[in-house]
């Protein structure tokens, strides 16, 4: 199904999408728009919040806040 979906979205062949990298790149964009732990947990279905900070990494801008 996702490789349908990759398809449609006009994703190119040579990157790989699987679920794992769409579910931490959905992490990251939550984390940028200074979405809350808990609320990122909510929608994506992680159990605690050590398991989505492994997911996202911070970018400059947040560091640099």
């Amino acid at each position: 199904m996702l490789k349908a979906m990759a398809k449609d979205a006009g994703f190119l062949k040579h990157k790989r999408i699987t679920n794992h990298s769409v579910r931490k790149l959905l992490v990251q964009k939550l984390r940028n728009a200074n979405i809350l732990p808990t609320e990122t947990m909510a929608i994506t279905g992680h159990k605690n919040v050590q398991s989505i900070t492994n997911y996202s990494n911070i970018s400059v801008e947040q560091q640099q806040k």
